[in-house]
């Protein structure tokens, strides 16, 4: 077991000295948990982020300069939980012609969550409509209904979860409406592992299902002491030739399974001035045709901080995800 977990260090800290910095543009927005889209219409980049009722930033470049631009929701969520007007891990993606954005109601630690949606048609401040819960927890369930994520293929499917008994994963009606109920298909993490964040993506140039989750301890504004070396926030992921899974990591062990070390491949660890990265999200850039992952990280050397926003550029032409410059 001790090799076994210095084999896993030693790996991190390889991969850590050969991955690029983030693009530039991104070290003074100050973010969590952000999601990218571009709207061709406004030739503007947008990314939404946890807090003020998910905040806006636009850009004309991945590169920056990323200005605030408003908030999503600007009366809270009509949804009646505690956190409706802290709204987390936003995720957008564009379906039958308008910009969707999911968002999480909670508070920390807590199970009394819910999943929200809202539509707009240009993405722009002051356009989004509040449809309110799509996905609900309470205490004692296997799940928490945060960190949404939806996948068009094959259907819509909702991928949510943090913690408790993992990541998982519903159909949709549409895009307010279960086609069935939760917790539904279990596809990564379990008993009480910190995994969170799962999100599906398939690249073009791919035949792969690609489930990215955040793994490890995130540390907050604040925070006065570090995890053990290792266990800090990290991106891991799995694949599936389906976007319900079962997703596997590189050396063929599903998420689900409660291993040490743990499953899924890393993707961006800690490396330079890059501290906990995580909270990510993958988007195929129509400017660049080039796949990216968005995130935030703690710069190494204003530890305790704010979070940041990282863009880096992926290739898959390995079969797996690998950060490239």
């Amino acid at each position: 077991m001790k090799f076994s977990i210095l084999t896993s260090l030693l790996s991190l800290a390889a991969l850590a000295a050969a991955v690029p910095n983030p693009l530039p543009g991104g070290s003074s927005t100050v973010v969590r948990d952000p999601t990218i889209i571009y709207n061709p219409s406004s030739k503007k980049y947008f990314v939404f982020s946890t807090g003020d009722n998910i905040e806006i930033f636009t850009s004309p470049s991945l590169t920056g300069p990323w200005t605030r631009n408003g908030s999503v929701l600007h009366n809270c969520s009509k949804i009646n939980l505690a956190g409706n007007c802290a709204l987390w891990a936003p995720d957008v993606s564009f379906v039958n012609g308008q910009y969707v954005l999911y968002y999480s109601v909670s508070s920390l630690g807590s199970q009394n969550s819910a999943i929200g949606v809202a539509t707009s048609n240009t993405a722009e401040p002051g356009s989004w409509t509040d449809w309110g819960a799509v996905v609900t927890s309470t205490p004692g369930g296997v799940y928490n209904a945060i960190d949404p994520n939806l996948i068009n293929a094959n259907g819509l499917h909702l991928t949510f979860g943090s913690y408790w008994d993992g990541i998982f994963q519903i159909p949709l009606t549409n895009i307010t409406t279960q086609a069935s109920p939760p917790p539904g298909t279990h596809v990564a993490g379990n008993s009480g592992r910190a995994a969170e964040g799962g999100f599906v993506y398939k690249p073009p140039s791919s035949q792969y299902y690609f489930l990215f989750f955040s793994d490890g301890v995130t540390p907050l504004n604040g925070s006065t002491s570090r995890p053990p070396a290792g266990q800090e926030y990290k991106v891991l992921v799995g694949r599936s030739t389906s976007p319900t899974g079962p997703f596997v990591g590189q050396l063929g062990h599903a998420l689900t399974e409660n291993l040490n070390p743990p499953t899924g491949t890393l993707v961006l660890g800690s490396h330079d001035n890059v501290y906990a990265p995580g909270g990510q999200s993958v988007y195929h850039d129509p400017v660049s045709g080039r796949d990216v992952i968005v995130y935030h990280y703690v710069p190494n050397d204003a530890f305790g901080g704010p979070s940041y926003l990282g863009i880096n550029y992926l290739d898959f032409s390995s079969g797996w995800p690998v950060v490239v410059s």
